[in-house]
């Protein structure tokens, strides 16, 4: 049996990408895009995995003599990530028109912390994190931490259920939210929503004019909104 670095490196073997791009090995294509080398712009994790699914959407069309121009392909891989379950259920039906299995594409398909993880764990790639580039390094490892924490919640779900402790355990909806807690006083709220304010809590915040500030109702997560200084 093959020995893979991970499940990218593993997908990458089953779909022969290896040597998918012109001039070289896809590996060293990943990296170099990542990193901005080799007169490649500096590419982002979220634009890199769309990137590399695109791939192997194009390999399994031209595989199965389905149309792999561009255009096709953001459309259809668009329709294939999609939260509708009908629009995804559509273009699942399509493809297995053509002999595609798309659940199976689904599953092969790499996730943003995946790719993370592929880059810096498997291809010992680094970025210079004090550098002004725009490529989201630190939503990047926000990503990878909770995507871990959910696989290792999920593993722990399935003991249970096989326990017996907590049957349906595994049905169960995974949810992994950041909170930030104000170091002055109780309120919290999410990484993300702070990050695009750019600020905890808006009374102890040096942001000046109105702000608002979000606090964490209960323990299940749901934000409400309190306003300060209104006008």
């Amino acid at each position: 049996m093959t020995n893979h670095c991970c499940k990218i490196g593993k997908t990458i073997d089953k779909y022969h990408l290896q040597e998918s791009v012109i001039g070289g090995d896809l590996n060293d294509s990943l990296k170099a895009r990542w990193l901005g080398q080799n007169e490649f712009p500096e590419t982002a994790t979220r634009p890199l995995t769309h990137w590399f699914n695109q791939k192997i959407l194009k390999k399994v069309y031209s595989e199965h003599g389905r149309k792999a121009i561009e255009t096709q392909l953001e459309s259809d891989l668009e329709a294939l990530n999609s939260d509708d379950e009908v629009t995804r259920g559509a273009i699942i039906d399509d493809l297995a028109d053509d002999g595609i299995d798309g659940e199976e594409l689904l599953d092969d398909f790499a996730k943003r912390s995946t790719m993370y993880r592929h880059l810096t764990q498997c291809l010992e790639a680094e970025k210079n994190t004090e550098s002004d580039s725009d490529s989201n390094w630190e939503e990047d490892k926000i990503e990878y931490a909770r995507d871990t924490m959910q696989k290792n919640v999920a593993d722990v779900l399935r003991s249970l259920e096989r326990k017996g402790e907590l049957p349906n355990g595994t049905e169960a909806e995974i949810q992994t939210p950041i909170i930030l807690s104000c170091p002055e006083c109780s309120t919290q709220t999410r990484f993300s929503r702070a990050k695009k304010r750019g600020y905890i809590c808006a009374d102890h915040s040096d942001t000046d004019g109105d702000i608002q500030a979000d606090d964490i109702d209960g323990d299940d997560g749901r934000e409400t909104k309190t306003t300060a200084n209104p006008s």
